[in-house]
């Protein structure tokens, strides 16, 4: 008998939800759906808003901008995207990204492979934030291998 398979559908703002680091995200398809090659997670990013300059050693990012705009940085270089574009962010990178609005941006973000998304669940099952527990997001951080380096972008 041949297995039948299910498709995973999500549309915007659903999915698991997570708030790591104050931003809305939405867990669309999960490292356990894919066998552990990727997951894809819709983030809402506020004007202002974005995590400090980190790397991520063995994942690629990709971002997809859905609305609004976002400034991103990856080493040294600034871009600044609108909905419909797509920025790739390659493994071993210094990179970070910001909301500039207006408003509430929305990208959705696919990690290549997809353990990282667990990062986020640990950070905000421990109610961590870079106010509170740098030291202990750094552990977690390192976990996935993940390494944050400096502050936020302007």
């Amino acid at each position: 008998m041949t297995k039948k398979h299910k498709p995973i559908v999500h549309g915007p703002g659903q999915g698991e939800h997570n708030s790591a680091f104050g931003l809305n995200r939405y867990f669309r398809v999960t490292p356990e759906h894919t066998g552990g090659a990727f997951c894809i997670f819709e983030e809402e990013i506020e004007e202002g808003a974005g995590p400090p300059l980190h790397i991520h050693h063995t994942e690629q990012e990709v971002f997809t901008v859905l609305s609004g705009s976002v400034k991103f940085h990856c080493d040294g270089e600034e871009t600044v995207a609108g909905p419909g574009t797509t920025a790739l962010i390659p493994a071993g990178a210094r990179h970070a990204f910001r909301g500039i609005g207006p408003g509430i941006s929305r990208v959705l973000v696919m990690l290549v492979a997809g353990k990282g998304e667990g990062f986020f669940r640990d950070v905000e099952t421990e109610g961590l934030s870079p106010k509170n527990g740098m030291p202990r997001i750094n552990e977690i951080a390192a976990e996935y291998s993940v390494e944050f380096v400096g502050p936020p972008i302007d």
